[in-house]
């Protein structure tokens, strides 16, 4: 995850990946510690570099220091600081970690971008809808309808109009991909999240909701160059193509056996690793309580 140095663009490489989609550039980072620029893909070694499970950046080589706001360094003064404690025994120190430990496991925050996107759906699940809504990834031309019929829904509702995904949904479903279409429409400008109470047998309870409102794209959305087509010969010279493009160019990228032994090798499409929402990580916080409005 990140920022490619080359074309500034933010990014979420897989796992056996170690090039930005959009410029084609081995990704490099300067270390916030010891301020040397190091390569993702260790040359002699032949592979890519190790990441923090936690905060998801890498190891810098030079220094062994990964993301500038790791948790971990905050975890290490806590255990720290409990293994110190004179007064407490070994199993109380123990079950002091044990609950720490639990607190992590549990206690996620929630941060969300200014829009109120969660970063979960802007890092991930909005791209994977944008992706559905072009005819990727789906069973067949009905669910592509599904996902225009969902937006067309949004932006039909008249300015103002106060809707929950409960009601929204179809009977049956279980609405995962109605939020999905309602979050896109918080980076498209179409909704804002608010909070509502209802009266429910005498007992009040706040809900999500959403108000239809024509606020503007999110300059952060990206919605370009999110497909590429790819010759799977990893030693392939070209290796990426424009979507029109069905077969390598290259030569030497021929089938050597089977029933296309001497053709050139069919490409295959590529779901670009750039990030459909280019707000750097950082700048998700925790999630504020909005105002609280009358339903």
């Amino acid at each position: 995850m990140g920022k490619c140095w080359n074309c500034d663009k933010e990014i979420n490489l897989r796992e056996a990946e170690i090039k930005c989609d959009d410029c084609g550039k081995i990704i490099n980072y300067k270390c916030h510690n010891c301020h040397q620029w190091f390569s993702i893909y260790d040359e002699e070694k032949k592979e890519k570099i190790s990441e923090c499970k936690t905060c998801g950046f890498f190891y810098c080589p030079n220094c062994g220091v990964c993301g500038i706001n790791c948790q971990k360094e905050n975890w290490y003064k806590i255990i720290k600081e409990i293994l110190n404690e004179a007064e407490l025994n070994e199993d109380q120190k123990i079950q002091k970690i044990c609950k720490l430990i639990e607190d992590i496991k549990i206690g996620k925050e929630q941060i969300v971008c200014p829009r109120g996107v969660s970063i979960s759906y802007a890092k991930g699940r909005i791209k994977r809808c944008i992706i559905r809504m072009k005819g990727f990834r789906v069973k067949d031309d009905e669910d592509i309808g599904k996902f225009k019929e969902r937006l067309n829904y949004i932006t039909e509702l008249p300015i103002g109009e106060i809707v929950t995904i409960n009601q929204s949904r179809e009977k049956g479903s279980y609405g995962q991909e109605l939020r999905d279409v309602f979050n896109y429409c918080l980076c498209l400008g179409v909704l804002i999240k608010i909070k509502i109470n209802k009266i429910i047998d005498g007992e009040e309870k706040i809900y999500d909701a959403w108000r239809r409102v024509e606020k503007g794209e999110c300059p952060k959305l990206d919605q370009k160059n999110l497909f590429k087509m790819e010759c799977p010969n990893k030693n392939c010279k070209i290796k990426t193509y424009p979507l029109s493009q069905t077969e390598c160019c290259n030569p030497e990228c021929r089938y050597k056996k089977g029933k296309n032994k001497g053709q050139l090798r069919k490409l295959k499409l590529k779901i670009s690793n750039k990030e459909i929402c280019q707000l750097n990580r950082g700048e998700f916080k925790k999630e504020e309580d909005e105002k609280i409005r009358n339903y």
